[in-house]
């Protein structure tokens, strides 16, 4: 990434903006109603629901629950056909409307069809967590649980340079040793205001040493390309040892409004319809202090009929653990179109601002949205003048016509140095993938297929050109965690997985994930992981998960030869459906 290119590219950012601004411009108040959806939904009297459903407040669904991935397998057995994912989490009340939809379709599904009998169990176990009317006031504890795991062998921990043994997992603490955690969720809502809390304590491996030599590594992975690099910028230190900690992993509040959702607190982002995570936003690091306008449930485009609807996602907010410059502010916006309940593409800007040696004021805020290029005065790190580091994504999901109950294919793409992917495609990051939801003779297993790659077609330019800036050193990071994709910079990851579902919320899933490195380490990377994962729900309150992994990794410039690693952990949940802290239902 050199600075003409930068500056020439840059000028497109205008143009994404502008095209946000004139889809945003569409979402005028009255515009997605309970009347308009209803057109949409009126073969199976759905719509109905928007306007009770919307007069409630609604917290959100953690991203680790099982409740995502029943739901989106009853959406590629053809069930839920308004279903849209590139924006996540969703609030409980549209996991509602989704699961009254795929209830209403069941019951027209034709005695004797392969999927009725795969759909009823879950089904069966949504509607045990969701009451099927709006909420009504209550404060509740969701959750209470407890994990124990161990890592045995030499640990991968540093996602932004070498890779993860352990991967979207909230940015918890990541190392060779033993670790456990205990925490509690709770939810409460009054009307059009909810509240959210979810607390855990910590105990993990502390930090590996930086010696000399991976000090001069950083250095001249995420400084030299650009010129200019601030004094000292990875001092050597020691080893630290376990660590104890206390962490919010979310705690938000607000209030909803004509099926839109205002909040602000410790919340998570989901930007994109893969398994692995989407390059922008996942669950890889811990969810970032923000504020929050979403579109909780699908809106209809005017003058179209119904066969076009869309949603919006805008955030603010602020990022921990960066060093160069400290303290950074993010703010992004996506925008998701369903068209005809076939296809769904997603598009996406978000973009770093402000920390310590850039101004925070109102006009440096319009630069970052609006300016025509994408450098400042200089090309030298702490330069005033900077616009920010503004990046762009596309996703893409299709359930293939004919074959809607069977095969599902998808895409996430994300640009660094372009308003969007599909601008420069061989420039940018892709991650496709495929989904089969039944296979044959085996219509309780399913099988999904990704190859997540920062790699660029059309040159491999080592770890310049994603994730990273000449300004914002540590760019796409919350507290040293990649914020998207865990495969990293300059790799590519492929990744084949198998879940046999026993029910909703008992599955056992088998995975096989490779990772190759470009040019970015000398010598080279490769990483190989094994795993199996299993959820069994003991009863209606009480499930345990269990996961094991053998993982081997080459990485010369870190550890002469192969390592290898064996982990595991276990985690004991209590979802104490009947028990109410305080509760006045009607």
């Amino acid at each position: 990434m050199v600075c003409t290119e930068r500056r020439k590219k840059g000028k497109r950012f205008r143009l994404s903006t502008v095209a946000i601004a004139l889809v945003l411009l569409i979402m005028h108040p009255e515009i997605g109603t309970a009347q308009d959806n209803a057109s949409v939904y009126e073969s199976n009297q759905l719509g109905k629901d928007w306007a009770r459903l919307d007069a409630y407040g609604s917290t959100n669904v953690p991203m680790d629950s099982w409740v995502y991935p029943a739901l989106e397998r009853l959406a590629n057995l053809g069930l839920i056909p308004s279903q849209s994912i590139s924006i996540r989490p969703w609030s409980r009340n549209e996991c509602r409307r989704q699961l009254r939809e795929a209830e209403s379709n069941y019951l027209t599904i034709s005695p004797g069809d392969r999927v009725m009998d795969e759909a009823e169990g879950l089904i069966s176990d949504l509607k045990q967590e969701f009451d099927l009317a709006a909420e009504t006031p209550a404060a509740e504890v969701e959750s209470i649980y407890a994990r124990v795991g161990t890592i045995a062998g030499p640990a991968l921990s540093d996602g932004f340079h070498f890779g993860q043994t352990w991967r979207n997992d909230y940015g918890r603490p990541l190392g060779r040793g033993n670790s456990a955690l205990a925490g509690f969720s709770v939810r409460a809502n009054h009307g059009r205001f909810f509240f959210y809390d979810r607390q855990e304590l910590q105990y993990g491996p502390g930090k590996t040493a930086i010696t000399p030599a991976l000090s001069e590594l950083f250095n001249q992975l995420d400084m030299a390309p650009f010129g200019s690099a601030p004094v000292n910028p990875f001092p050597v230190s020691p080893a630290t040892g376990a660590i104890v900690r206390q962490r919010p992993i979310e705690l938000y509040a607000g209030f909803s409004f004509m099926g839109a959702q205002l909040s602000f607190g410790k919340q998570q982002l989901y930007w994109g319809p893969t398994q692995s995570g989407p390059f922008s936003f996942s669950s890889n690091a811990e969810p970032t202090y923000n504020l929050r306008l979403v579109s909780t449930r699908l809106r209809v485009v005017p003058f179209l009929n119904g066969a076009v609807t869309y949603r919006y996602d805008l955030v603010f907010g602020k990022l921990s653990g960066h060093k160069f410059p400290a303290r950074p502010y993010f703010n992004g916006q996506k925008v998701e179109l369903t068209f005809l309940n076939h296809l769904e593409v997603g598009f996406t800007r978000w973009s770093l601002l402000w920390g310590v040696g850039h101004p925070m004021t109102l006009g440096s805020l319009k630069r970052n949205l609006d300016s025509g290029v994408s450098t400042g005065a200089t090309f030298l790190y702490g330069d005033r003048t900077d616009p920010g580091d503004r990046k762009g994504g596309f996703d893409l999901r299709l359930h293939v016509p004919g074959l809607e109950k069977y095969l599902t294919i998808y895409t996430d793409g994300f640009a660094d140095d372009d308003p969007n992917p599909i601008d420069a495609p061989r420039r940018a990051a892709w991650s496709p993938g495929f989904y089969l939801s039944q296979l044959p003779y085996l219509r309780h297993m399913d099988l999904r297929f990704e190859v997540p790659s920062s790699m660029e077609m059309s040159e491999d330019e080592g770890g310049t050109r994603f994730f990273i800036n000449n300004q914002y050193r540590d760019a796409n990071t919350n507290k040293g965690f990649l914020l998207g994709n865990a495969v990293g910079r300059d790799a590519r990851a492929y990744e084949v997985s198998t879940t046999y579902w026993q029910s909703g919320r008992t599955t056992y899933t088998a995975l096989f994930r490779h990772v190759q490195g470009g040019r970015m380490l000398p010598g080279g990377q490769s990483i190989t992981d094994v795993s199996f994962t299993g959820t069994f729900a003991l009863s209606k309150e009480w499930s345990v998960t269990a996961f094991t992994q053998y993982e081997r990794w080459l990485i010369p410039v870190l550890q002469p030869g192969p390592q290898r690693n064996g982990s595991a952990w276990i985690t004991l949940t209590w979802n104490p459906k009947a028990e109410s802290l305080l509760s006045r239902h009607k």
